[in-house]
């Protein structure tokens, strides 16, 4: 499968510059043969990530079984060591993905959700915001996510917001090629990150919007412009930024925040946003929220660390 050319310039951030041009993409064809000016699909991903190649062919692969009609993603590789079309090209071929080149243009994440959002809001009547380390699943293996975003009890939300179901490393060291939810299979649900939630948007025209990392969506002055609602449709008053409590009844996202060791000194390594803001000892901080360290993952992380990415060393602090 040829790669896919990516932009190799660079852009000022525009809120308002169309990405996913529907003149260009295989949507058009859809809308023109059934006349549709809205709602092409269902429900659809918009979600970026760097360096998720060993992942991504799982998230998509899960997420097309689960009902997504429609994935557009900002691929945020340097164009010289991975891209996403190296791994999903047949699914973006087929026009069941639509990817965005984000590396060369300084876009945050937040500001590409934006923009994307703007540029496809009336094609899906729900938008999911998801990372690739998130997988939304419901308890009742009968429902599937049309039936449960149609329920009456989500007839006046704007935003469903679904909590995250934490997973540790297994005490697993090292990536071993099976599946995420078969090799990191033990659950945390009562662990901090549980008031973490990721959200599924309604496509309209919001007018002035930003999304936080949780995708709250509220407008430039800070107040809510959306009706957003728990997992269970009831209406939160809520200031942005608010996490209320954990609402598992119907389902939850499974989330694999470090995996094992080898692949979270990996992701520190080679470039995560957590390595931006964190020096060494911070990420190892977070890594023990939600693994047990020993002595042995501690001598896989800095050999791994140590070798290529000395600076976030603890003892160069």
């Amino acid at each position: 499968m040829p790669r896919v050319k990516a932009h190799t310039f660079k852009k000022i951030y525009n809120p308002d510059e169309p990405l996913f041009k529907l003149e260009e993409s295989k949507d058009s064809k859809i809308m023109k043969e059934t006349g549709k000016d809205q709602y092409i699909y269902h429900s659809c991903i918009i979600a970026g990530g760097k360096y998720e190649n060993l992942y991504l062919r799982e998230f998509i692969d899960y997420y097309v079984n689960f009902g997504i009609e429609k994935f557009y993603l900002g691929d945020d590789d340097p164009e010289d060591i991975e891209n996403f079309s190296d791994v999903i090209g047949d699914y973006i071929e087929k026009g069941i993905v639509d990817v965005e080149y984000i590396y060369y243009r300084n876009y945050s994440l937040a500001e590409y959700f934006e923009m994307a959002f703007r540029s496809v809001r009336t094609r899906c009547k729900w938008f999911l915001f998801y990372d690739i380390d998130e997988y939304l699943e419901f308890k009742d293996k009968n429902m599937t996510l049309k039936s449960y975003l149609d329920m009456p009890i989500f007839d006046n939300c704007d935003v469903v917001k679904i909590h995250w179901m934490e997973h540790n490393d297994n005490n697993l060291l090292y990536y071993d090629n099976r599946p995420l939810k078969e090799r990191l299979n033990n659950s945390l649900p009562n662990n901090h990150f549980a008031r973490f939630h990721k959200s599924i948007l309604r496509g309209k025209d919001y007018g002035g919007i930003v999304f936080s990392p949780e995708t709250m969506v509220h407008s430039p002055n800070q107040s809510l412009i959306t009706k957003q609602c728990d997992a269970v449709g009831n209406i939160e008053i809520l200031s942005p930024g608010s996490l209320g409590s954990p609402i598992f009844k119907y389902g939850f996202i499974r989330h694999y925040s470090y995996k094992t060791s080898e692949e979270f000194a990996i992701k520190m390594m080679r470039g995560s946003s957590k390595s931006v803001k964190y020096d060494y000892n911070e990420l190892m901080d977070l890594f023990n929220s939600v693994n047990e360290i020993t002595e042995e993952k501690l001598k896989i992380i800095e050999h791994i660390v140590n070798r290529t990415f000395p600076k976030y060393h603890k003892h160069n602090n």
